[in-house]
């Protein structure tokens, strides 16, 4: 796998912001931009391949023929799904933030909606609370501009997850 380093990360999100521009423009449709909520410069390997294509693959199966286009995007952020989807945003959000909460890998991801102008939904515009963090249960927001876990735990959270949703598959 490819080493990155933060410059590369940095570009690597202004290409995303572009990208999606250029879809909402091309689509005129809400946008869906699924990543897995890993920490590190190391985002792209085995498990984040393994866990967008299994849950783009879900994703794809609950929105259907909605699904107007998609793309599966490597680089220094990890692997990145984008669809381009005709749903109404919030309608969108309401079924990602679902996703998020109650499916075992959920929690591991970060979907983010764009609507047709290119705002972003929240999870609070809909009622819903701030993320958790993996390992203390304090929002995530927090843990992360503080670093108050190490990557290793994360990574363990996220290998487990993946561990359990395995079995839950047999």
């Amino acid at each position: 796998m490819e080493r990155y380093t933060v410059n590369d990360l940095l570009e690597a999100r202004e290409r995303r912001a572009e990208l999606i521009d250029s879809l909402l423009k091309r689509y005129q449709i809400p946008m869906l931009v699924m990543r897995v909520n890993y920490p590190g410069l190391q985002k792209t390997n085995d498990l984040t391949l393994t866990i967008i294509q299994e849950m783009s693959a879900l994703i794809c199966t609950v929105l259907g023929e909605k699904v107007f286009y998609k793309t599966l995007q490597q680089g220094a952020e990890g692997p990145i799904f984008l669809a381009a989807v005709k749903e109404e945003a919030i309608a969108l959000k309401r079924i990602t933030v679902n996703l998020e909460e109650k499916h075992v890998l959920g929690r591991c991801l970060d979907l983010d909606v764009y609507d047709s102008l290119g705002r972003s939904i929240s999870r609070q515009e809909l009622g819903y609370p701030s993320r958790k963090c993996y390992v203390c249960e304090d929002y995530a927001q927090h843990c992360v501009r503080s670093r108050r876990h190490g990557e290793h735990e994360v990574i363990e959270y996220i290998e487990d997850r993946f561990k359990r949703y395995r079995k839950m598959r047999i």
